[in-house]
């Protein structure tokens, strides 16, 4: 046998893999898992240039495999204003304002992150009444922490008027003042926005390069080797990736989805192909589609079957209708292309896994794993429907956690007690038989996988059914689910000899330490295709 480049021994292996779940060291050879077995085992493949890594009895994972996340707009979170620990509109005024001084060379004034109630007065958030007041020569805009709800300035909502044209009138999710029917410069839906920001913001800059090099440098940080990107807005997107790769700075593979823009219609399916065929490798992956069915609790732009708890009037539709979406998801799916359709609200859920029935029926049988995002809300009858359908629950544990204000201040309020208890179902969907893929959603919520993983097992104390799984299956969820939900599992998610050899050193065992500890546990090493990209400081081995 030919000898190993790099052997990690001395490790408590959790391989992840049903024929051989534990061991102690994992042999590389030119990127690839060699062999995997005890010491003694591994240690007939060492030669005299092999390079050895001591775990020191630690814990060895397969890497992380974050299977949603919105690298590409890194650079928002980097240089935008940091609204996170804003606590009021005045001082959230004082930030942006400090910020718009600073950087006077932006073309848009950004920021990201802010708390609806923290900035919220009377019930209301500040629009251009406000934000005129703190920047009138360029664009302003500031988006909330779930990325769905903006405020912005005059500047922003004739930018919007002037890219969108007849189409502004139509625009859904823009707050309007009852006198004037005018635009106030809330927008409760972001999604069209988007690109209009990327264009004021980004153009002819090197924001979206230097902020995704960041992230993935902190994501190596958590041991994250893996990334599911869906904030591609065109193929030109996904080139970011290709540019960190041809550098030799990329510190994580990627997966990345190309949003879905209704108004573009059919003319945009021949790009989601190019990309496919474009980026069909070990490190850069197209041929993803991300679809937006509804919105989000929170500014109630979800689509549920029964009314707002707090609001009984508000709208609960979807973002199309039924009928519309079939026939987008049957295209893309003739096509062979992998639909991912974010919903948050039970009765998107229902369209979805309906649209994806319906694609089935039309265009035949196949191992298409469409997946569906967050499914923060999902009524019992449908829970059942995912695995006969072969859909991909792709959810994020950090957003049911109780550290987020939202959560008990917000959330519950919203939905009320008895969806609440039933809300993020895990268990339920588990249970039923459905290949669980777990991820942040990054920057919406911490990147750390452990605190995925320590609420995923303990719902952050909030008890109710379908919550909660054990440590070995919310680790599957970080690892080989979210690498069958990329149609990547032969090579990935797991340690076994001929897969990519993607692993991390823990610095505590997850197995042995209290449960109350695992949200605090770090990663010791990160090694991405055999090589070492990140290195603890406390790390001697």
């Amino acid at each position: 046998m030919a000898h190993a480049d790099l052997i990690v021994g001395h490790g408590r292996v959790f391989t992840v893999s049903e024929s051989q779940p534990w061991t102690e060291a994992v042999a590389v050879r030119e990127g690839r898992i060699l062999m995997v077995g005890s010491d003694d085992e591994v240690d007939v493949v060492k030669g005299p240039d092999t390079k050895v890594i001591d775990a020191g009895g630690r814990l060895v994972l397969p890497g992380f495999i974050d299977a949603h996340t919105h690298c590409l707009s890194a650079y928002q979170v980097y240089f935008w204003a940091d609204l996170v620990p804003v606590s009021s509109q005045e001082e959230m005024i004082r930030v942006v304002a400090r910020h718009a001084s600073e950087h006077p060379d932006h073309r848009l004034v950004g920021g990201t992150g802010f708390r609806y109630a923290a900035i919220s007065k009377d019930g209301r958030l500040p629009g251009r009444s406000v934000l005129d007041g703190i920047v009138s020569d360029r664009p302003a805009y500031l988006v909330s922490y779930d990325g769905w709800t903006a405020c912005t300035n005059s500047r922003f909502v004739e930018a919007v008027r002037r890219s969108l044209g007849p189409r502004f009138g139509d625009l859904p999710g823009v707050e309007r003042d009852p006198g004037t029917g005018e635009p106030t410069g809330v927008f409760y839906r972001t999604e069209e926005l988007e690109n209009i920001v990327d264009e004021a913001a980004r153009a002819g800059t090197d924001l979206d390069y230097e902020g995704l090099r960041r992230v993935l440098d902190d994501m190596a940080r958590w041991g994250i080797t893996s990334v599911h990107d869906m904030g591609a807005r065109s193929l030109d997107d996904i080139g970011v990736y290709d540019r960190l790769r041809r550098e030799g700075r990329l510190k994580s593979r990627a997966y990345v989805a190309i949003q879905y823009r209704r108004e573009k219609g059919a003319g945009q399916m021949r790009e989601f192909v190019q990309a496919r065929s474009r980026y069909n490798d070990e490190w850069i992956r197209g041929g993803a589609v991300k679809l937006f069915i509804d919105g989000v609790s929170d500014s109630h732009t979800a689509a549920l079957l029964e009314p707002y708890s707090d609001d009984p009037q508000a709208p609960r539709d979807t973002f199309y209708p039924p009928e519309e979406f079939k026939s987008i998801v049957a295209e893309l799916d003739k096509l062979g292309l992998h639909c991912i359709t974010h919903s948050c609200g039970d009765k998107g859920v229902r369209v979805v896994l309906d649209a994806y029935e319906h694609a089935t029926r039309s265009n035949g049988p196949r191992d298409s794993r469409h997946r569906i995002e967050h499914v923060e809300l999902v009524s019992d009858e449908d829970i059942q429907r995912f695995r006969p359908l072969g859909v991909i629950p792709s959810m994020q544990p950090t957003h049911a956690h109780l550290s987020t204000p939202e959560f008990d201040e917000v959330y519950g309020k919203i939905i009320g007690h008895e969806r609440l208890e039933g809300s993020f179902p895990w268990r339920g969907l588990m249970e039923s038989g459905a290949t669980l893929a777990f991820s942040s959603d990054w920057p919406v919520a911490d990147m750390n996988p452990f605190l995925g993983i320590h609420t995923a097992i303990t719902r952050g104390g909030l008890v109710g059914r379908h919550n909660t799984i054990g440590l070995e299956d919310a680790i599957r969820a970080y690892t080989i689910g979210a690498a069958y939900a990329s149609h990547e599992e032969k090579s990935k998610g797991s340690l076994e000899p001929g897969k990519l050899a993607d692993l991390v050193v823990v610095s505590k065992n997850l197995f042995e330490i209290p449960v109350e500890r695992i949200k605090d546990v770090t990663v010791s090493l990160t090694i991405l295709g055999g090589q070492v990209v990140y290195r603890s400081d406390t790390f001697t081995g």
